[in-house]
């Protein structure tokens, strides 16, 4: 019967080296950093104290150096341990992961096709239901492929009117839903030909511009925000 692990693991680059972690590991970190003891960090982790040193062990072998400092008690006791460099480090990387993570957990995916390359400019053009989006130019998409557009909800603003601007990307759109998300107004948009977006303005935003259901808005975004892969 194959494994079958209770969470994902993680790569990331540690001093040029590759490290895999992942919840549990990092809590570990965490609580050995909050509380200056590996016992009590793997009590309070609920990762069985043997456990927990295989843990460090394996991270110090593949980082090259250390991850926690020891430092053993006297006759009274009273050892304790704390976190070195490289274990801070380690739960600094982490934490961006999750926050990139976290950011990029509804995005939007929108399906078309090419329909121009322009190598002077290295900017392409995509078909997208009744729009034309531009993108930057990539080696691996030619005319005629079959490409997904990858968009975070937060890289795109919301006008009332068509404007002057730098953002190569302006699509008009209907809004169709709307619902508070982690204190955003997440914002669902209808551009036609069923196609949808969804936009994250805050509530401030929301007020501010007097949308409703049903209002019709201009939504923008810039050519390199999102990630485009072929399908």
């Amino acid at each position: 019967m194959a494994n079958v692990r209770d969470q994902p693991e993680y790569q990331l680059e540690i001093d040029n080296h590759y490290l895999l972690i992942d919840d549990k590991k990092f809590n570990l970190l965490k609580k050995i950093d909050s509380c200056g003891s590996i016992r009590q960090a793997s009590q309070q982790t609920q990762v069985p104290y043997r456990t927990a040193l295989k843990y460090i062990e394996i991270m110090e072998k593949v980082v090259g150096s250390p991850v926690v400092h020891t430092q053993r008690g006297g006759k009274g006791g009273g050892g304790a341990s704390q976190l070195a460099p490289t274990g801070k480090l380690i739960i600094k990387e982490y934490q961006k992961l999750n926050e990139i993570l976290q950011k990029h957990s509804h995005l939007n995916e929108i399906e078309g096709h090419i329909i121009t390359r322009d190598e002077e400019n290295q900017v392409m053009g995509m078909q997208v239901g009744n729009h034309e989006v531009m993108l930057p130019l990539s080696d691996d998409l030619k005319i005629g492929d079959q490409a997904l557009i990858l968009l975070s909800p937060e890289d795109i603003f919301i006008m009332l009117e068509l404007q002057e601007s730098s953002v190569r990307n302006i699509l008009p759109g209907k809004i169709v839903g709307m619902e508070l998300k982690n204190k955003m107004v997440r914002i669902k948009l209808d551009l036609g030909n069923n196609v949808a977006l969804l936009v994250d303005i805050t509530p401030y935003s929301w007020e501010k511009l007097n949308l409703d259901l049903g209002s019709q808005v201009f939504a923008g975004f810039k050519a390199t925000s999102p990630r485009v892969i072929k399908i």
